[in-house]
């Protein structure tokens, strides 16, 4: 079959080549970070520990960003599509998560400051200016995340992608740039790291819109008529359905129950519910990393050895942690679509999209774990220019936790679509309670990282499955009755 230009156009445009374009490029760029740093800076201690800075840089960004925003990502994308679904002004949604995100941003920059001390000497080598250099990501780190939440939630995935392909074009090129003419320094590394990605990403994501004429909620607008359309089809929407559903509530939800609970709190309280979790989260994602710098960052006796070992972990963390790349193409969808089939309590939806994707997370992160046992030491070693070299278990074993944290992360959106906001975070502290005896126990490198890198993720995903599991069973199996006239009319009577 030949494809036309115009075909191939329409092709590249579609939602998951454009997602899959914009995380291959961002995610890429991340691991090529480590890989120039690694490949700018000699095999001895004071090298690996110029290594373990910058990465510990990447990481705490990663870690701060992440932790704090993407639960308002989340909550952004869920409010909107909600909104969307039920006919109603995204517009007013997004100003008031964008209060909410204003005041994480500020709680976020002056936590961090009072926290400067600690982090300069466990994380960041007692390098100052990689700290005023985190604080710069931080401030495009932070800001990208709602922006993010409001393209999702209005199905604008080219624009969602083209802030991921910025994200990773302006850290990618300068790095290599700086690579090439042989200025690799640390606090040049640091400022490529932090002035770009996120930083310009957000530039972009402010800007983009009113260059396109995209500032309205069209896509939003257009989903909600077809939403409508399929409804109807199915059966007519209850009246009462603007109340917060959450699963196995009973249908006959009166308008008077959203009184004693105001709408403004409980968004409010939905959203710290998921920045905690979010936090958990992170600390969990990246306690290897973190604890790695930690330990053998600032340590007045350590060797070169045990430099060049702590610092080929941080870089197996960044290549293990490439399978991730799967799941935002299949998350940023995810979670709308999720969300407007439990508003209107299609429950069997629910639990079809998430064993689909689950099962596909689960199968990719099998055959990545395969991959990194037999090709991972090669690749470490010669693509990555790690410090020193691992062998392919442990690889495996990083890998096998990245599709836990995979899995689980699906699993999250299905439980956020059903209002399952606190259940989400007694999850990731379940994971993060059994990792912290792992490590206070450990005292072996290898050992201790990679069974706290398996053993946390597990947990939550086991939690989360098992919470889901019981919230959809059996429940909104199917269409929902119309109700009956006498019915309405009394509702429409009460309001």
């Amino acid at each position: 079959m030949r494809l036309s230009p115009r075909s191939l156009f329409k092709l590249v445009r579609h939602p998951t080549v454009t997602l899959a374009i914009g995380l291959g490029l961002s995610g890429a760029a991340g691991s090529a970070f480590l890989a120039i740093i690694n490949a700018s800076f000699p095999h001895d201690t004071a090298g690996s520990q110029s290594v373990l800075a910058l990465s510990g840089l990447n990481f705490l960004l990663a870690t701060i960003v992440t932790g704090m925003m993407a639960g308002s990502e989340q909550e952004v994308a869920r409010q909107v599509t909600k909104a969307a679904a039920l006919g109603q002004d995204p517009a007013l949604v997004v100003r008031k998560q964008s209060r909410h995100a204003a005041w994480l941003i500020g709680g976020t920059m002056l936590a961090t400051c009072l926290l400067s001390p600690l982090l300069v000497s466990r994380s960041l080598g007692h390098h100052w200016v990689l700290f005023g250099e985190l604080l710069i990501g931080l401030i495009g780190g932070l800001a990208i995340f709602p922006i993010r939440g409001v393209l999702t939630g209005r199905r604008d995935y080219p624009l969602f992608s083209a802030t991921l392909i910025v994200e990773g074009l302006t850290r990618l090129i300068p790095g290599v740039l700086v690579l090439v003419l042989g200025w690799g320094s640390v606090w040049l590394y640091g400022l490529v790291f932090a002035l770009g990605g996120p930083t310009m990403a957000a530039v972009f994501g402010v800007l983009a819109p009113r260059w396109t004429n995209r500032d309205g909620y069209d896509a939003a607008t257009a989903y909600a008529r077809e939403e409508q359309a399929r409804a109807q089809q199915r059966a007519e929407v209850p009246t009462g359905i603007e109340v917060e559903f959450s699963a196995g509530t009973q249908a006959e939800a009166e308008a008077d129950d959203a009184a004693e609970v105001p709408e403004p709190e409980r968004s409010g309280r939905r959203l710290a519910l998921l920045t905690a979790a979010s936090l958990a989260n992170q600390l969990l994602y990246n306690a290897i990393p973190l604890l790695v710098a930690a330990r053998y960052l600032s340590g007045a006796n350590v060797t070169g050895a045990m430099a060049n070992k702590a610092a080929a972990v941080n870089s197996a963390v960044g290549l293990t942690r490439l399978g991730i790349l799967i799941l935002v193409p299949l998350q940023a969808p995810l979670l709308p679509r999720l969300t407007a089939a439990a508003v209107h309590r299609r429950y069997a939806e629910v639990r079809a999209r998430t064993r689909v994707l689950t099962a596909l997370c689960g199968g990719v992160a099998l055959f990545a774990a395969l991959c990194a046992w037999i090709i991972g030491p090669w690749v470490l070693w010669n693509i990555m220019r790690a410090h020193d070299t691992l062998p392919g278990a442990y690889l495996a074993l990083l890998t096998l936790g990245t599709g836990c944290v995979m899995v689980a992360m699906i699993i999250q959106s299905t439980l956020l679509s059903l209002e399952r906001h606190f259940m989400v975070l007694i999850a990731w502290l379940a994971g993060v309670a059994v990792t912290v005896p792992v490590f206070l126990a450990g005292n072996r490198l290898l050992v201790t990282t990679a069974i706290a890198a398996v053993v946390g993720p597990f947990v939550s995903m086991v939690v989360m499955a098992v919470d889901a599991w019981i919230h959809t069973r059996g429940v909104g199996a199917g269409p929902l009755p119309a109700p009956a006239p006498q019915q309405s009319d009394e509702r429409a009577a009460v309001r």
